[in-house]
């Protein structure tokens, strides 16, 4: 469904983020927003426009609808092109992504301050603080203020620290890929993050996404849900052993069982390597429970949910709802609640307008907390349906 565009504003910035002018001459514009991954854009525009010249690498576009942005980053791959019935010089299709792009370039060192040639931790360990204190200080050690001076990223600041999430303890692997640490961080924690320009800067930004469940709603019957599916699959590992020292240390075995009632039968084990792990480290008891909890939800059951709704007039992007934030949708005869996981929006010369949102559905970085969400709705389809197939006739 088109409807009239909502307004917004795509500026370019310069390799500093200073402002140097305003494309209001495309002919159109898809950006797809990604909640806690790296989004992207792609913008269309004649090549005879005086704007092209400024959407060349090194710069960027800063795509806002009134005060707020919906995404920035920089241009990536301007592309040219031109067919006999083209009355002008050409198209430029440029292609770009958003500034979460920061964090999937960076590897977390396991001693962030100090220099290169003196990485001899094994591990980088974070202990008793709240999930968004975590997240903040790895940006911060890696990449942010706080930084080395060759790994600093000048225009980076952080947010405030709201202390969001629940206190955790985890123990990275060496260099381990930054966006995915914070992924899973942020999954556990039921956090959102971002990048994104603020004034002169890029900013780092953690926040709790807002439950609009009740206010935000899809069906069909309002018209503006097109398609919805699901499909199950078998858990893999109801029962971890998780075994932690044997090197160093005396060997510990912990079990640790959660069964599935949609799926009764024999369980299914699955070892759990944590001997890197001293059994005398203070945080053992912490340390095996959590990778028993990761191991379980991982081997869970899941329930693939896909839904597509789309904007309307009463219900839009950007203005009623974002990325991250839960929403309504109908399954069945009845309404899920769960997580925009992403919106293709697409604009085009006409005033055309359509966002198409993605929700309930496993992004590139496999969020299993997620579908465990989908598969306790789902599960309780086949609790019902095992009854009905097993009642006896009368």
């Amino acid at each position: 469904m088109a409807f009239e565009a909502p307004p917004i504003t795509v500026q370019v910035r310069d390799a500093n983020l200073d402002i140097i002018g305003v494309v209001d001459d495309f002919t159109s514009l898809t950006m797809t927003p990604r909640f806690n991954a790296v989004g992207a854009f792609v913008l269309n525009i004649s090549v005879d426009s005086p704007k092209a010249a400024l959407l060349v690498p090194g710069n960027g576009l800063v795509i806002r609808r009134g005060a707020d942005v919906l995404m920035s980053g920089p241009i990536r791959e301007p592309n040219w092109s031109r067919s006999d019935s083209d009355g002008g010089s050409g198209t430029l299709t440029v292609n770009g992504v958003d500034d979460m792009t920061i964090l999937a370039g960076t590897t977390c060192w396991p001693n962030p301050t100090a220099a290169v040639g003196s990485q001899t931790d094994p591990v980088y360990k974070i202990a008793g603080v709240a999930a968004e204190t975590a997240m903040r200080s790895l940006v911060n050690l890696n990449i942010g203020p706080g930084a080395q001076a060759a790994r600093k990223i000048s225009n980076l600041t952080l947010a405030a620290d709201g202390g969001n999430g629940p206190t955790i303890r985890k123990q990275l692997t060496q260099f381990e890929n930054l966006l995915t640490v914070l992924q899973d961080i942020a999954k556990t924690a039921g956090l959102g993050f971002r990048i994104v320009q603020v004034s002169g800067n890029l900013q780092f930004q953690v926040y709790e996404p807002a439950d609009l469940s009740a206010s935000a709603k899809f069906s069909f019957g309002l018209g503006n849900l097109t398609d919805a599916s699901y499909s199950v699959t078998a858990p893999t590992c109801t029962k971890a052993v998780v075994v932690a020292g044997g090197n160093t240390s005396a060997r510990v075995v912990s079990v640790t069982t959660r069964a599935d009632p949609a799926f009764p039968g024999p369980w299914i084990e699955q070892f759990v390597d944590k001997t890197d792990v001293d059994s005398t480290a203070v945080d053992l008891t912490d340390q095996i429970a959590q990778a028993a909890d990761e191991a379980l939800t991982s081997g869970a059951a899941q329930g693939n949910l896909s839904m597509t709704p789309i904007d309307t007039p009463l219900l839009q992007f950007g203005r009623d709802y974002t990325v991250g934030d839960r929403v309504s949708c109908q399954v069945r005869d009845d309404f899920i609640t769960d997580v925009v996981r992403e919106v293709n929006v697409t604009f085009d010369t006409q005033g055309g307008y359509v966002a198409k949102a993605v929700v309930g559905s496993p992004d590139a970085t496999d969020n299993r907390d997620v579908l465990a969400r989908q598969y306790s709705y789902i599960a309780k389809i086949l609790v019902r349906l095992r009854r009905l197939e097993t009642r006896k006739p009368s």
